[in-house]
């Protein structure tokens, strides 16, 4: 489509060059995103599987809040 409109095939392997760019960049962010989001997740089961526990070792971990009631 940029060759037809520009005549240009230096244009063209411009604008393909910045579209893979872009598309490369997108791809780094979302997986950088999924690798930050699994560790949050890994965390919090970590603080629930650790909460199930004892009786004694939710009252010594600061994580952990007992039910009142």
């Amino acid at each position: 489509m940029v060759y037809l409109v520009s005549r240009s095939l230096r244009a063209v392997m411009v604008k393909t060059l910045g579209c893979a760019l872009v598309l490369q960049a997108g791809y780094f962010a979302s997986v950088l995103f999924l690798i930050w989001r699994s560790g949050r997740l890994a965390s919090a089961a970590q603080r629930t599987k650790q909460c199930d526990g004892d009786r004694d070792v939710r009252r010594q971990s600061p994580t952990c809040r007992e039910d009142e009631g």
